[in-house]
Formats: C-alpha cells, sequence, structure tokens
C-alpha cells in the first residue's frame, strides 16, 4: 500500500520526498536540540537530510514503510515528519516523529501521531505498533499515551551510527 495523504483539523500529512529536504534540514534535522533524542544525527548539511529522505523513499518501496512530512493547514509550511515502520528485529511496526521546536506543546504532535495510528489500524490493518523515547525525553511519552499507548518496560536506545545509547521507556499500542 502507497502512503496516502492524511487530513487533521490543523495539519496534512504528505508522503515524504526529496523536494522537502531543504525546509527539513532548516526547520528541524540541523537543530541539535530537535534531534537530541533521535535515533539519527544532528544534520549538518542539506545533502545529509537528502540522504535521509532517500533511505525512507528506498524504505517505501519494500511496501512495509509509511512516512510523512507533516504540513500546517494555516500556512502550508512543513514543520515535522513522522511514519510508521515494519522493524525486522522487533517483527512490528514502530511509530516514530519528529518537529520543529518552535512548535513544541501545540498539540501538533499528537494529532500528527493520531492521524498515523488511526491509518494503521483503520487503513493498512496493522494491530501492535511498538514506540520508545529516551526517558529524559519526557513529552514524547506523553505524546505517545494520549494516542493509546501503554508504557511496557525501560530499555536502551541507540542511535543509528551507535554513538549514542539513552535509556529509554518502551510503549506498544495494540488494537
Amino acid at each position: 500500500m502507497q502512503t496516502p495523504i492524511l487530513e487533521t483539523e490543523r495539519i496534512i500529512l504528505r508522503p515524504l520526498e526529496l523536494s522537502f529536504a531543504d525546509d527539513m534540514f532548516n526547520n528541524w534535522t540541523s537543530d541539535p536540540e530537535a534531534t537530541k533524542y533521535m535515533m539519527f544525527n544532528t544534520q549538518t548539511s542539506v545533502e545529509e537530510t537528502k540522504d535521509f529522505v532517500r533511505m525512507v523513499e528506498a524504505e517505501h518501496a519494500g511496501g512495509n514503510s509509511y512516512n510523512w512530512g507533516f504540513f500546517l493547514k494555516e500556512t502550508g509550511e512543513i514543520f515535522g515528519s513522522g511514519g510508521i515502520d515494519y522493524s525486522e528485529e522487533r517483527k512490528m511496526y514502530i511509530l516514530g516523529y519528529i518537529i520543529r521546536k518552535s512548535l513544541w506543546n501545540k498539540g501538533l504532535t499528537t494529532e500528527a501521531a493520531k492521524a498515523m495510528i488511526d491509518f494503521a489500524v483503520y487503513e493498512a490493518g496493522i494491530t501492535t505498533i511498538f514506540s520508545c523515547h529516551a526517558k529524559e525525553n519526557i513529552y514524547s511519552g506523553k505524546v505517545m499515551e494520549k494516542v493509546g499507548f501503554v508504557y511496557q518496560q525501560d530499555g536502551m536506545l541507540t542511535s543509528i551510527d551507535g554513538k549514542r545509547t539513552y535509556e529509554s521507556r518502551e510503549y506498544l499500542f495494540t488494537v
């Protein structure tokens, strides 16, 4: 199934594409605070962000990945991204998200996460989704709980390059 366009009260979620990379870099992938607890490192060039988007696009080709750019309806501006991707290691889908810092604590992440979960359950037939956050990133945990995830256990979270490790809290969403 292809990644569809989703719409909420304040957000349009569009399938992630290379043309978004410049704005992604300027709005959050280059921000050390926004990326502090992400699996990817803070990006230092637009080319790094383009490489990330290319990686996501390649995952889409496998059919087990749904990723979106989050756009404010009011302005048309991209302010975040997220997705639901199948993990061979965990044998289930994983939810992830990030938005630019200036829009934190406005309910937008929760709104986007709910749209992704609703898509997963009602359109893609996904019944179990994993998510986790660094323990210090308590607001991400609040988003997870608001959209129906239930805390399971503590764990460890390691960045893609293996250079950063965090204590984490792991959650499951089940239908």
